[in-house]
């Protein structure tokens, strides 16, 4: 499936086309537009963070278009809805827009991290090696959002030594991904 969405890609707008890729469409082929009037020029294209264009729309006071995609494909993983959170943070961070007080620590670091490194991919690559080499990133972003939704008792037991690495793909396996919880 064709997807199209505004050239100079950045935060959200590389964080949904990975939750498309990801979770709705593995063979997702993504265009980038200098503007919306360009979406004529690809009917079969479903547009992804363009501002009031359904049913991805650019964030706005209604979420993030990461938000958006979540609700538009139904995914109901606890992992991408605290991925969400920290998408959300980023682009607080990137508009300079005040944290809210939900807004835990984590979120606000994970989020400013991912504005700094996506500017940076963003000045050194074009919109399609930006979205491949964030890919990577992104995937360890949503590992982490994994790790935080383990029980109690398994985040506590977690080492402190290079034995987490075994522990956490161990506990992940069994009965933390979304493929195992909610598929």
């Amino acid at each position: 499936m064709q997807w199209i969405t505004s050239s100079h890609v950045h935060l959200d707008r590389v964080a949904t086309p990975w939750l498309i890729s990801r979770f709705v469409d593995p063979d997702a082929e993504f265009v980038f537009a200098d503007d919306a009037s360009a979406i004529a020029d690809w009917p079969s294209a479903t547009p992804i963070g363009f501002r009031g264009v359904p049913p991805i729309s650019a964030h706005d006071t209604d979420g993030t278009a990461f938000a958006k995609a979540l609700a538009a494909y139904s995914l109901t993983d606890p992992a991408l809805d605290r991925m969400e959170r920290i998408v959300a943070a980023g682009i607080r961070h990137a508009l300079s827009l005040p944290t809210p007080d939900h807004e835990t620590a984590d979120e606000a670091l994970l989020g400013a991290a991912l504005d700094k490194l996506g500017l940076g991919l963003g000045v050194q690559l074009d919109d399609p090696d930006h979205l491949l080499c964030a890919r990577p990133l992104y995937d360890a972003v949503y590992t982490v959002c994994q790790i935080a939704c383990l029980d109690e008792t398994t985040r506590e037991q977690i080492p402190k030594t290079a034995a987490r690495v075994d522990y956490l793909r161990n506990a992940l396996r069994l009965g933390s991904t979304p493929a195992e919880m909610w598929g």
